[in-house]
């Protein structure tokens, strides 16, 4: 059975998006809690390209899920997804987690805004690196 597993760096993210931007922290609590509770779903967050886009949505989809390409490349399995709800309502938000696939284990790391765009340079990706790079796999 898969595992959603959210970090402190990631639930920091969302006390400041409480403070911030209501609407939007709690719908991505929200899209965490029904994560947390649908296996099928949480199977799909490795399935690169999965969910089309908010104007067309694979059957019924409701997140986007997308490699994080560079950080990929560099040996980090990351990903990144995209809540349609929220990019419907013109909130460009990403949750950012990193996958253990030898204990079937999603670990969210980032709640951040798109305009970060994932530069190497970007403080937040440098946050997320070093915290990918911390873990270790008798932790998570």
């Amino acid at each position: 059975m898969y595992e959603l597993i959210v970090s402190d760096d990631a639930t920091a993210d969302l006390e400041r998006l409480l403070q911030e931007n209501r609407v939007v922290a709690l719908r991505v609590i929200a899209l965490l809690e029904q994560l947390s509770c649908d296996q099928d779903l949480l199977d799909r967050l490795t399935q690169d390209g999965y969910g089309g886009s908010p104007k067309h949505p694979i059957r019924g989809a409701v997140i986007n899920i997308g490699k994080w390409i560079s950080a990929q490349r560099k040996g980090l399995n990351l990903w990144r997804m995209r809540d349609f709800e929220l990019s419907r309502k013109g909130y460009e938000y990403r949750i950012i987690y990193a996958f253990n696939p030898s204990k079937d284990q999603y670990l969210v790391l980032a709640v951040v805004e798109r305009e970060f765009d994932y530069d190497e340079s970007h403080p937040i990706t440098q946050r997320i690196y070093a915290a990918y790079n911390e873990l270790d796999d008798d932790q998570w």
